[in-house]
């Protein structure tokens, strides 16, 4: 993983959850690029999510690889990433309600 990656990773987990994807693509947004570059990005997206979903019926880390995808969308897609950040947000409170229980 290069510093750039790691520091962008960094900062990803940073974020408060419900807001991660979301700030991800208005940072994604801000820069320069154009509509072909929006187009690649999402089509590269959609392939990995297609690679994601096939694994889960074959051998592979189907879910990891779905999830990739779909983040790789959430760049491109202010719906999707809303729609991540929803279901990251539900994620983190039932984890948080588990180990609550877990504690007991």
């Amino acid at each position: 993983m290069s510093v750039s990656a790691r520091r962008q990773w960094q900062h990803f987990k940073a974020l408060p959850s419900g807001r991660r994807f979301e700030t991800r693509y208005r940072l994604r947004r801000a820069r320069s690029g154009g509509v072909a570059r929006r187009m690649f990005f999402s089509a590269v997206g959609l392939l990995v999510m297609l690679v994601g979903a096939a694994m889960l019926v074959l051998p592979g880390p189907g879910l990891l690889v779905l999830v990739l995808g779909a983040a790789i969308v959430a760049q491109q897609s202010l719906f999707v990433a809303r729609s991540l950040d929803w279901i990251d947000l539900r994620i983190s409170r039932s984890y948080r309600s588990w180990r609550a229980r877990r504690a007991r």
